[in-house]
């Protein structure tokens, strides 16, 4: 994942890191 992606969906990154 690119640091642009993170910006965009924080909140959803978080949760998949968590899934995952």
């Amino acid at each position: 994942m690119t640091s642009k992606e993170l910006n965009e969906e924080p909140y959803e990154m978080k949760i998949s890191c968590t899934v995952l």
